[in-house]
């Protein structure tokens, strides 16, 4: 900072009002960090549920598999498919994240006669575990954007603290040095000014004095 600033009161002032908006903006920022701290420590303990569920979804799935491999009037495929994702959105400390708010799948009506029992059975723990998924999924966008932002807002955290009000300090103190060396200076360059002018004063006094006597 020493190159961008110069040595007058008015620099001084600028300098002090900067400063002053910087300590001010601190607190809001570490607040903002703060919070973003907690919600992405939430986020990640939703997605470690999340991962625990689709494990416990998996479980049994040993007898199942064989059947999937049975030649079936309908698609089972088709049917366990996200038809469609309502998606909407919530504000975390500043940042807009998406949320699940519902999994469609196809509605298909299945035959008695042609569709084996086992298959109304396995669907609904297909359409859960494809519904656990798709959560996880938005989850970790959510994680991410929070992630994200909580690394923007520590970097200016650390602008702050450890570069613009430190700076803004030194160049103060630098100022108020050498506006303090300038007052002594002018002082002092006004007492020589003072003293030459009575010596030459003096001088004159003494060379009228000596014409008289003369």
């Amino acid at each position: 900072m020493a190159a961008k600033y110069k040595l007058n009161k008015v620099e001084l002032t600028r300098l002090r009002r900067e400063q002053k908006t910087y300590q001010q903006f601190l607190p809001v920022l570490k607040l903002k960090q703060e919070q973003l701290q907690a919600e992405l420590l939430k986020i990640k303990r939703e997605l470690e549920a999340r991962k625990a569920d689709l494990e416990a979804a998996q479980q049994g799935w040993e007898s199942v598999l064989p059947l999937l491999g049975e030649g079936l009037v309908v698609d089972l495929g088709e049917l366990v498919r996200a038809r469609e994702l309502i998606i909407g959105h919530k504000t975390v400390a500043g940042v807009t994240v998406p949320t699940l708010e519902n999994v469609r799948f196809s509605e298909v009506e299945l035959s008695r006669f042609g569709t084996p029992t086992w298959v109304s059975r396995v669907l609904p723990r297909l359409r859960r575990y494809v519904q656990l998924h798709t959560e996880m999924s938005i989850i970790e966008r959510q994680y991410a954007l929070v992630n994200h932002e909580l690394r923007r807002t520590t970097q200016k955290v650390n602008l702050f603290e450890l570069v613009l009000i430190p700076e803004a300090k030194e160049a103060i103190r630098r100022i108020k040095i050498a506006l303090g060396d300038m007052q002594v200076a002018a002082v002092a360059s006004a007492k020589i000014a003072k003293g030459k002018a009575t010596a030459a004063q003096a001088a004159r006094l003494a060379a009228r004095a000596a014409g008289g006597g003369a």
